[in-house]
């Protein structure tokens, strides 16, 4: 009766672990982007849903100002910069990227500490 003992143990634990796989659901974590939200704006509904400028919450307005200025200083003001191998033309572009940036910082309100950061950072 004794030799009997571990098999009937070792069957039972074979059966309960494979109805414990076959009745608990698998998670699986990677879950693909639900695209009917496509709205990715930095919001808080601490006050209604208020989109956020930076460090604050953004005045009347000042969303608007704030993606203009950006979309301006990425694009470079819609000119399109010819390219040459010359160190001059690579120190102008750089300082007007600095401007452009400074300026779009200035535009938004934005705190003279958190400017300086983003243009040393930049290297301006």
């Amino acid at each position: 009766m004794s030799s009997k003992l571990p098999v009937v143990l070792l069957l039972t634990a074979v059966l309960m672990a494979s109805v414990a796989v076959s009745t608990i659901p698998a998670s699986n974590a990677l879950i693909q982007r639900d695209y009917s939200y496509l709205n990715d704006n930095h919001l808080t509904v601490r006050t209604g849903n208020t989109k956020v400028c930076g460090d604050h919450l953004c005045a009347p307005g000042e969303w608007d100002k704030l993606q203009a200025s950006l979309n301006s200083a990425q694009f470079g003001n819609g000119t399109k910069s010819t390219t040459t191998t010359t160190p001059s033309a690579s120190t102008s572009t750089a300082s007007n990227m600095c401007t452009l940036v400074k300026n779009a910082l200035a535009d938004a309100n934005a705190d003279a500490t958190v400017t300086q950061t983003v243009l040393s950072k930049l290297g301006c």
